[in-house]
């Protein structure tokens, strides 16, 4: 009867199975890293103890309690839609990113030369700012387009110069309170409000401008550089991690790798 049963399994199905399985596992690490420095990951232990109370009170027999944890995991999954509602909006939003007719057509090319004129600029720029301690957020749009958060500010879209980038973030001048928006042709908008992270493992000495870069760096897969007003440090948030202690050289080195050859590409390399 084995021998019956393990002749019908063909090395297809072995591979089909075992890719499958990788499958699932990729799934549940992919969740596992989006959730992580969340509350959701709070959430998702909380989901743990349930299903293990649930376990445990079906064995020792308590009907009434069963009932109640049954009802908790009947409605749950209507509850989890409503907690995870952020969660869930950046795990589609993570997938969204990849464009798969640009990749079989190769659409959208990038200027290459332009956009590394522009990290040039960006480098030469956020030192400028540093040396002068001087606020600065800037947002190098990628993938994910940012219309909702450049509608929130002061439209430029002015060609891209050193001179005009560091006065936008000039104390006292009308658009220096907020973050600076740019893509690699174009000074999109300024003064354009942030969401800001609720990740609690972020340290304390991280004010709202470095929250609020990385909370943009969590919904979306721009990249966006922060000067600090109070040490001058060089910041830069990607795919929801904040990396400090940027040079302008550090600068460039970075936005090669991550931004200058990141289209069709889902995140870049830290």
């Amino acid at each position: 009867m084995l021998a019956g049963y393990f002749s019908n399994i063909t090395a297809i199905k072995v591979i089909i199975s075992a890719i499958d399985i990788l499958l699932v596992w990729f799934l549940i690490y992919t969740a596992l890293k989006l959730l992580k420095g969340t509350r959701g990951i709070q959430l998702l232990k909380g989901i743990v103890v349930i299903i293990i109370l649930k376990v445990a009170f079906n064995i020792v027999g308590f009907k009434t309690m069963s009932y109640i944890i049954d009802q908790l995991v009947t409605w749950g999954v209507l509850a989890i839609i409503i907690i995870f509602q952020p969660e869930i909006r950046r795990t589609l939003e993570h997938l969204g990113r990849f464009d798969l007719l640009n990749v079989i057509f190769n659409k959208n090319k990038v200027d290459f030369d332009n956009k590394e004129s522009v990290i040039h600029i960006l480098a030469n720029s956020s030192r400028h700012l540093s040396r002068r301690r001087i606020g600065a957020l800037i947002v190098l749009e990628n993938n994910t387009g940012l219309d909702e958060y450049t509608d929130t500010g002061i439209v430029l879209n002015s060609e891209i110069s050193r001179e005009l980038l560091i006065n936008v973030f000039i104390p006292g001048t009308p658009l220096h309170d907020g973050a600076l928006i740019l893509n690699n042709k174009k000074l999109l908008s300024a003064s354009c409000v942030l969401p800001l992270s609720d990740n609690r493992n972020l340290d304390n000495k991280y004010g709202t401008r470095h929250r609020a870069a990385l909370g943009l760096s969590e919904q979306t897969d721009a990249i966006i550089i922060v000067v600090s007003e109070e040490t001058g440090g060089i910041s830069i948030a990607m795919t929801g991690t904040l990396i400090p202690d940027f040079d302008d050289e550090k600068i460039i080195d970075f936005l090669s790798k991550n931004w200058l050859a990141n289209k069709n590409k889902i995140g870049g390399n830290i």
